[in-house]
């Protein structure tokens, strides 16, 4: 990864920044587990079919995968903690979409928005670990990032059926989704005064590339021909 932190940060804060990523990669991980405790009254509220409901739990993990590198290359081009902020942000905005869908086929478009959102901010996390830890506190930050990735999952069947059970407000099963927007905010707002500023070396690196393979075509008399206008 081409970039470089802007300053050094001492070594309590790094910390402090490990736990606001860790944060938004839990944030992720129950999302994707936690909609399976509320798809029974999802399916009696919203009248959704059986093929929507399947759709509500696999487009989010299908956009996620699919996007996750081109998530990855972003950050690379224009700094980790601007597409940080920006997937935490989408992920917030396409959860309070989630609690808000009137209909089975509404959920799904949010939920695809959803999973493409998290493809931002995902990557980041990975990478701001490999920018800040690069002595021998690694693999104790890898460690802690590793068992919050398991946690996840457990605590996601664990939330959502709390969420559904406990009725918050009236709202049943949008609870599972409204929860992330407070969340998603103090993560937002942790990651903009903490996080370190990163930058790209050059934001437009791939047209940079593609600028200096024609220029050294150019350069041979041989290939000149195959150089493009």
């Amino acid at each position: 990864m081409h970039q470089m932190v802007s300053a050094n940060l001492d070594t309590s804060r790094r910390w402090w920044v490990l736990a606001i990523v860790v944060a938004a990669q839990f944030m992720f991980g129950v999302d994707a587990f936690v909609v399976n405790v509320a798809i029974p009254t999802i399916a009696a509220e919203l009248h959704a079919t059986t093929a929507e409901i399947e759709s509500v739990i696999a487009i989010y993990l299908v956009a996620y995968s699919t996007l996750i590198v081109t998530g990855g290359r972003l950050g690379d081009i224009y700094g980790t903690k601007g597409v940080f902020l920006t997937g935490v942000l989408g992920f917030t905005l396409t959860s309070l979409w989630c609690g808000l869908a009137q209909s089975g086929s509404e959920l799904i478009v949010a939920r695809l928005a959803q999973g493409a959102t998290a493809a931002l901010m995902v990557p980041q996390v990975l990478a701001t670990l490999h920018l800040l830890f690069s002595d021998s506190a690694r693999s104790r930050a890898f460690g802690i990032y590793g068992i919050v990735l398991g946690l996840a999952g457990a605590a996601g069947f664990a939330l959502g059926g709390l969420l559904v059970t406990l009725d918050l407000a009236g709202v049943g099963w949008r609870a599972v989704f409204f929860v992330n927007v407070p969340f998603g905010i103090l993560i937002m707002l942790a990651a903009a005064r903490i996080m370190p500023p990163v930058a790209a070396p050059c934001r437009h690196a791939a047209r940079c590339a593609r600028c200096g393979r024609a220029v050294c075509r150019a350069a041979r008399p041989d290939r000149a021909a195959a150089v493009r206008p």
